[in-house]
């Protein structure tokens, strides 16, 4: 299953005080952040699931349902500074943890401690441009990807070199917080960008405007958005997180569509 990836895309910024929402690892409130919420499919169910990063430290959640974290563990650093992302690095069905320090991606294959299973320089060496992950050959393995302001850079390998596909979307100087899913079911994950509450998704990797577009949730820092396969049906929706409450409320939807959502819980 391609993974959604976390900070995934899909990382939020917990600092709401400090939090600007722009796709890049100098947000202020990325780098005061007390942590980062993320999403995979932990145990290969198929179904995307919360997690939470913070200071090297990993606490993933089982289900979509509320409670505590079942699986816990350090990966980096104590006081990490390394971005979080999440996605299946070897085709196997399950999510694994990556860190992404500078321009280097250290990736790991299983949910524990210990040493990068694959390391690899991808970006610039002072590279600030917000880490994504994804399936964007449909080959069954997440790899990297960058987001530059309204430019993607993604890679069809977990190596370095350049990136294999080049490609404008979304506004420049922009600041909607970018998104990573296979919103149409065809085993491809593309962009999304999501703007005050407005979701804005393409289903290729091509520049072009958004094939789907919708309302959902409110703006941050009322609500951030994440992005998952919450119901195991192949396809990638909308997730929004309510981080002023304690703790943390999810708010899940199984379409791509206004509405409300389908499973509310509590993590965190």
């Amino acid at each position: 299953m391609a993974a959604i990836a976390a900070a995934t895309a899909t990382a939020l910024v917990l600092n709401t005080s400090s939090a600007t929402a722009t796709p890049d690892r100098d947000d202020p409130g990325i780098l005061s952040s007390d942590g980062l919420i993320l999403t995979g499919d932990w145990n290969g169910d198929g179904i995307d699931t919360p997690g939470f990063f913070f200071g090297g430290f990993w606490y993933l959640h089982d289900s979509n349902t509320s409670g505590g974290p079942e699986i816990a563990f350090q990966y980096g650093d104590d006081s990490e500074e390394g971005f979080p992302v999440v996605g299946d690095w070897d085709g196997d069905g399950f999510d694994t943890v990556g860190l992404v320090r500078g321009d280097t991606w250290l990736l790991s294959n299983f949910l524990g401690n210990g040493f990068a299973d694959v390391v690899y320089k991808y970006g610039d060496p002072n590279e600030t441009g917000f880490p994504v992950a994804g399936d964007w050959n449909e080959d069954g393995i997440d790899t990297p990807g960058l987001v530059r302001d309204n430019r993607w850079l993604l890679r069809n390998a977990n190596s370095g070199g350049r990136a294999d596909i080049d490609f404008t979307y979304g506004s420049q100087n922009e600041t909607g917080s970018p998104l990573v899913g296979d919103w149409n079911g065809n085993g491809t994950d593309s962009p999304g960008l999501v703007r005050d509450g407005v979701w804005l998704l393409r289903n290729s990797n091509t520049s072009g405007p958004a094939n789907l577009t919708f309302a959902y949730g409110n703006p941050v820092p009322l609500h951030w958005p994440t992005a998952g396969d919450w119901d195991g049906n192949g396809t990638g929706t909308p997730g929004v997180v309510d981080l002023n409450q304690s703790p943390f409320v999810w708010h899940l939807r199984n379409t791509n569509d206004s509405g409300i959502a389908d499973v509310t819980f509590n993590y965190f």
